[in-house]
């Protein structure tokens, strides 16, 4: 089972999947930029489906452990 590293000599610290070298970040970019668990496994053979569905868990509960820091970021009122 894998499990989330932080290293500083990698990608400045950012937390990654162990093992195969790719930021939490860049798998959830992968949603948002609409492709599916399929579409990201075949992008990177180093995932398996279970590791996708890890990070989508990782990211919920930081969010339900900190959900003030979940709130996406206002756009300024101009009057």
């Amino acid at each position: 089972m894998r499990h989330v590293v932080s290293d500083p000599s990698f990608l400045n610290g950012k937390p990654c999947l162990s093992g195969v070298r790719l930021s939490l970040e860049l798998i959830l970019e992968e949603f948002i930029q609409k492709k599916n668990l399929r579409d990201i496994v075949r992008k990177y053979p180093q995932l398996i489906d279970d590791d996708v569905v890890f990070v989508l868990q990782y990211a919920i509960r930081l969010i339900n452990a900190h959900p003030e820091d979940a709130e996406p970021p206002r756009k300024p009122h101009h009057p």
